[in-house]
């Protein structure tokens, strides 16, 4: 009797240190974020903080919220985590929070200007562009 209560203890252990050692999902398919043009005309940078959940083995965000940020800057990070797919094998359904930082980089050019995206993970994305250039009325 004492060994089989030990080996239940035992299993519920194993289940439990399982449970806890799931993986994050894994980002499979994304929109790259565009910097968006009113903003970048406007110089306007900051970070936009979004919520959502992925429901158990399911793939796509559900309940896209935005927690904090520019309003130039907030619409286009929610559309953009709308479009992400997930490889996600976890048995129940969990928020994430997501960090988008939009940044100038400091360098005027003619044109559009560069734009680089930079995913620590999908918890935290960095979108630079250059600013639009100055233009001087004499």
């Amino acid at each position: 009797m004492n060994r089989s209560i030990g080996a239940e203890l035992c299993f519920v252990a194993i289940v439990c240190i399982g449970m806890a050692a799931q993986t994050e999902p894994v980002l499979t398919t994304v929109n790259v974020p565009k910097y968006p043009p009113l903003a970048r005309q406007a110089r306007v940078e900051g970070i936009v903080k979004l919520v959502f959940t992925l429901w158990a083995n399911a793939g796509e965000p559900t309940n896209v919220e935005v927690v904090s940020g520019h309003p130039l800057l907030k619409a286009v990070a929610m559309e953009n985590v709308k479009t992400w797919k997930f490889d996600n094998s976890a048995a129940v359904e969990r928020k994430y929070e997501i960090t988008f930082k939009y940044r100038l980089s400091g360098i005027e050019v003619a044109g559009r200007g560069r734009e680089s995206v930079t995913f620590e993970s999908f918890h935290y994305v960095e979108v630079l562009t250059d600013p639009p250039e100055l233009s001087v009325n004499y």
